[in-house]
């Protein structure tokens, strides 16, 4: 299959694909869109966007078609060698795990543009790019080039070619940096005024580390694809060979921005290789009609978290102090919900695909009963480790284990590994059973904190004490477009959740003034327990008032530091595992 995309009119948002079947050999084809593209785990209907679908065969003449599921066109072939097909693609959200294309750049996630046949998901595949002509003819892709062929690149597969995003238009390319030999690249749209030589060379420093901690480099170049937005955020998804990104259109490196935008990156480099290279069984080859369902996403994302923090700290631009601050914060972000009550990291794992996507359509309560895989996995993630220094005396680590499952699994088998599996080459890594560690993953049974803290000479705080804050029942967080807040979660039974209040609605008046987030603050700030609070809020055109009571609010603040006479084993374990 050959595909020719071109964008003739970047202003009307609408990309062009023209699509050669050659070798036809059944009366009829069923060309199939994605319902969903690596990396982000949610159900989204790209079908929608498709407009002017038309059939061909060799010699230009119209063939049948009809539409026959959603997702599912049928071309009456009738067994003709070449079909040719033809269609545009809507494209005008900016969302990282979407298609996008303007005036000045265009993003290609292929899983939402290019259909496929499910006969061909496992053959070669090649794809044209024709940037509009009024940009410069630069396409940057983690793809590999056809030799020869100007914009043209080849995937061994659809799994290849649907984990490559695009990007093309009025584009940055930073100066090229070296991993053992391969080129990595960053090439971004509307970046902001930052040091680039500054940044670049820590860039090296991070992907250097990363790569480091397995031993090999399993791509021939790898891409940081970037698109500045407004707000000090940042967003990505992870590919094969790059990092989809979208990045705060500021100073990058500004001091209260850079670490954590550090981590970022760090997070989906190593996604190289765990999840795309290190992966349960289920995540490869995919089924692109559907949820593909692993009881590990706790491990693939978790400790890539858990893994964020370490390659900042041996890249020697994070403090050891920084880095429990970060762990810190995961467990607090478990430990300090309902959700660590009924949701297991195995649960979690399978329940993103409903946990993303759209979250209105679950209840208050159902989204307070759940966890995040990330918060839970760093948190499963650093006490493996811990334990496998522990048990080893030191001789072994987390890391020894990841580069086992590269090896057996990713080199040598070819494949991903079962549930079963995994546990079994940690345990074979540790020399001992895991069966306590393992069951933190498949229940709720409460962590024993101290115990594997201690490992490294570390204790941790555990007390439930009175926040110094009141609370409404809900956080928020200061809107990236206006001055009102957003709604970030709701605690389930509490003033918020009783007066109705929802994840996403938008706070825009507090006691009947204007709200913003130091007012907010403040308003919390000087209350007392029992007073009323009115918020104006907004849900899409809805308009709303609500009175919220505040309450003291309870909290473990799971602060972690250093024993006062650690053994000798201890201290071993802690200076191998984090720079100071």
């Amino acid at each position: 299959m050959a595909y020719v995309v071109s964008m003739d009119n970047p202003a009307s948002h609408l990309y062009h694909v023209e699509l050669t079947c050659s070798n036809i050999k059944q009366p009829a084809l069923y060309l199939n869109m994605c319902a969903w593209t690596p990396g982000f785990y949610e159900i989204i209907d790209f079908e929608k966007e498709v407009e002017n679908f038309t059939a061909a065969g060799a010699n230009g003449k119209p063939i049948t078609w009809q539409k026959t599921a959603p997702n599912i066109w049928k071309v009456k072939s009738n067994y003709k060698g070449v079909v040719k097909i033809s269609y545009d693609v809507n494209a005008d959200n900016p969302f990282i795990a979407n298609l996008n294309l303007d005036e000045n750049h265009g993003y290609i996630i292929p899983g939402g543009l290019l259909m496929y046949l499910q006969a061909e998901l496992r053959h070669p595949v090649t794809l044209q790019i024709k940037p509009y002509s009024r940009w410069p003819q630069t396409v940057a892709t983690g793809l590999n080039p056809l030799p020869g062929k100007i914009n043209t690149f080849y995937a061994s597969d659809f799994d290849e070619l649907y984990d490559s995003p695009l990007l093309m238009g009025k584009l940055e390319e930073l100066p090229v940096t070296l991993n053992g030999g391969k080129p990595v690249g960053f090439t971004a749209y509307g970046l902001g005024d930052f040091n680039r030589e500054e940044f670049m060379a820590d860039l090296k420093k991070i992907v250097t580390t990363g790569s480091s901690i397995i031993g090999d480099i399993p791509y021939t170049h790898y891409t940081f694809l970037a698109v500045g937005m407004n707000g000090r955020g940042f967003g990505g998804i992870e590919h094969l060979n790059s990092a989809s990104l979208t990045v705060f259109n500021g100073n990058l490196l500004a001091p209260n921005f850079k670490e954590s935008f550090y981590s970022f990156l760090a997070h989906e480099y190593f996604h190289t290789y765990n999840v795309k290279r290190i992966r349960p069984i289920a995540l490869g080859p995919f089924d692109y009609s559907k949820e593909n369902y692993t009881n590990l996403l706790w491990v693939s994302e978790g400790f890539t978290d858990y893994y964020q923090y370490l390659i900042l700290n041996r890249a020697g631009l994070m403090s050891g102090s920084h880095v429990l601050e970060g762990y810190t914060e995961h467990i607090k972000g478990y430990e300090n919900t309902p959700g660590h009550l009924y949701q297991t990291a195995n649960q979690a794992s399978r329940g993103i695909w409903a946990q993303r996507g759209k979250p209105t359509e679950r209840t208050p309560e159902e989204i307070s009963k759940t966890i995040s895989v990330y918060e839970k996995g760093c948190t499963l993630g650093m006490l493996l480790d811990l334990k496998i220094r522990h048990e080893t005396g030191n001789a072994r680590s987390l890391d020894d284990v990841m580069r086992a499952l590269y090896k057996d699994y990713f080199r040598t088998k070819k494949r991903g590994f079962t549930d079963i599996e995994f546990k079994q080459e940690c345990e074979r890594i540790a020399g001992t059973p895991l069966d306590e560690f393992f069951s933190y993953a498949s229940t709720v049974k409460p962590v024993n904190y101290p115990k594997y803290l201690a490992y490294a000479g570390l204790a941790i705080d555990t007390t439930l004490r009175a926040m110094p804050v009141l609370y409404m029942g809900a956080n928020v967080r200061k809107s990236s477009r206006d001055s009102s807040l957003l709604v970030t979660d709701v605690t389930w039974q509490s003033s918020a959740s009783d007066a109705g209040l929802q994840k996403g609605d938008k706070i825009t008046e507090i006691n009947g003034l204007m709200a913003d987030k130091q007012l907010f603050d403040n308003t919390l700030k000087n209350a007392h327990p029992g007073d009323k609070l009115q918020l104006g809020t907004l849900r899409g055109t809805n308009k709303r008032t609500v009175t919220l009571t505040l309450s003291i609010y309870y909290e473990k603040s799971f602060n972690i530091t250093e024993l006062p006479k650690p053994t000798a084993l201890q201290t071993a374990i802690y200076t191998n595992w984090l720079k100071k």
